[in-house]
């Protein structure tokens, strides 16, 4: 495990730093992090791990806010289903470019944000920590419209199941799909932002996933929206 340095606070923003873990396998990956995450307003402490075990102590214990992995090491097991257990864990998973173009592979790495890592910069990954921040789901728009066009082309042949929402879950199932963070969709519906988390999740668990972009998928494939 080693520990990035605290970047000191030279901003004014009144926003919430992170607190980030990162579990990821390629070395060049792990240095270019190394540099990028101290530089970033938004990032109160990163620290990097090595071994799951490790990491999973640390997730536990040390209150973060954000875990990024590879798309090799989410797909391994444990890391990517540890944000189930740890509230308010975000993840976002850095795509390998195979991983990017292959449905199956997107599949097996459920995540709340996802960038790509030949798109990789500081600029990016400030932005996609800003959306997770933000309860806003971080994803190149090429790979966004990747997974409604296949799931627009499959919506067809796919068994109908019947998910009855609440007329209110329908209202945040709408400004889910407009790419609505939570505090905008509380005010749009002029209720707390803590009743949004609660629609938010009932409308996940209907659908049977685990992030917003999956539930802007089936509920393509089900033919809740057009």
């Amino acid at each position: 495990m080693t520990e990035i340095q605290d970047k000191p606070d030279t901003s004014d923003r009144t926003e919430a730093r992170l607190a980030v873990a990162v579990h990821v396998e390629a070395e060049l990956l792990r240095l270019g992090l190394q540099a990028m995450l101290p530089g970033l307003a938004t990032v109160e402490r990163a620290e990097q791990f090595t071994h799951p075990a490790a990491l999973e102590r640390a997730l536990a214990d040390n209150g973060f806010h954000v875990l990024i992995l590879s798309s090799a090491n989410s797909a391994a097991g444990s890391p990517s289903r540890l944000r189930h257990t740890q509230p308010g864990l975000r993840t976002l998973v850095l795509l390998d470019p195979a991983d990017a173009e292959s449905d199956a592979a997107l599949a097996r790495l459920p995540a709340d944000g996802y960038l790509l890592r030949e798109e990789l910069t500081a600029a990016a990954l400030d932005r996609a920590l800003r959306q997770l921040a933000a309860d806003e789901m971080p994803m190149p728009l090429r790979l966004g419209r990747q997974l409604l066009s296949h799931a627009g082309e499959s919506a067809h042949v796919l068994p109908a199941r019947t998910v009855r929402l609440t007329a209110r879950e329908h209202e945040v199932l709408a400004h889910l799909v407009a790419g609505l963070s939570n505090k905008q969709i509380a005010r749009h519906l002029r209720i707390s932002e803590h009743g949004v988390k609660r629609l938010v999740s009932s409308v996940l668990l209907k659908l049977g996933v685990a992030n917003r972009t999956a539930a802007v998928v089936a509920a393509i494939k089900l033919g809740l929206i057009d």
